[in-house]
């Protein structure tokens, strides 16, 4: 099932997200059907200005861009692992475009989402740094754990003074053994299967100010059996 179709985002979009040329963009809307938990209180904006205490989520094809003020979740309900499925292989990779007035909030994707929308929320998610390095964390309540501590990840595009948006494509590789989290093909981490709980909804996570574009969020599964070393 793929969530959005793998592309490029248009260079006039990503410039312009960036205030950096004067291009006019069409009216935006929050995407349909999406669902989103900020870390404190915060008011949804589709504007280009994003004041204090607001964050910005809209469709920007293809994709989404996401501007926090707060660190928020965001993910459709629809977009979920569960059943047969969870016991099997499937891949999430989404490509994302880091812009360089982020700050060093952390950002990337998660699974295993439950009950987001409550105080008792809970979910697994593989994140990225500006400087380039990477954990995975599991979020329980109001407790955060890291499952793979934050640690240089050589294969990520770093966002460099002077330089453009950074990308990079994160995928979790999940099959019947272990789950491998890989940024633009470069392993970062490898979990025993029975150590990472994968069931439950997939979306996106976007830590204190960071202004970011997902270009994709694709899932995938595997009907013939994975590769063996």
């Amino acid at each position: 099932m793929a969530l959005r179709p793998r592309s490029t985002v248009p260079a006039a979009a990503l410039l312009a997200a960036l205030g950096s040329v004067p291009v006019a963009l069409p009216a935006q809307q929050s995407p349909e059907g999406w669902q989103w938990v900020p870390d404190a209180p915060a008011t949804l904006v589709t504007s280009q200005e994003v004041p204090d205490g607001s964050f910005r989520f809209v469709e920007m094809a293809p994709g989404w861009h996401i501007t926090s003020g707060p660190g928020v979740v965001l993910y459709h309900p629809r977009h979920n692992i569960d059943g047969i499925a969870a016991t099997g292989s499937f891949v999430v990779r989404s490509e994302i475009f880091l812009f360089p007035d982020s700050r060093d909030g952390e950002y990337g994707v998660f699974l295993a989402g439950k009950n987001l929308s409550t105080d008792a929320r809970e979910y697994l998610a593989f994140l990225l740094r500006r400087d380039g390095s990477a954990a995975v964390l599991h979020r329980v309540g109001g407790e955060t754990h890291e499952v793979w501590p934050w640690t240089a990840a050589d294969s990520a595009a770093r966002l460099e003074a002077g330089n453009g948006p950074a990308k990079n494509v994160l995928t979790v590789d999940v099959t019947p053994t272990q789950v491998s989290f890989l940024v633009n093909g470069g392993l970062v981490a490898t979990l025993p299967r029975s150590m990472a709980t994968v069931e439950g909804t997939i979306g996106f996570r976007a830590g204190p100010k960071v202004n970011l574009h997902a270009s994709t969020l694709d899932l995938t599964f595997r009907l013939a059996p994975a590769r063996q070393p």
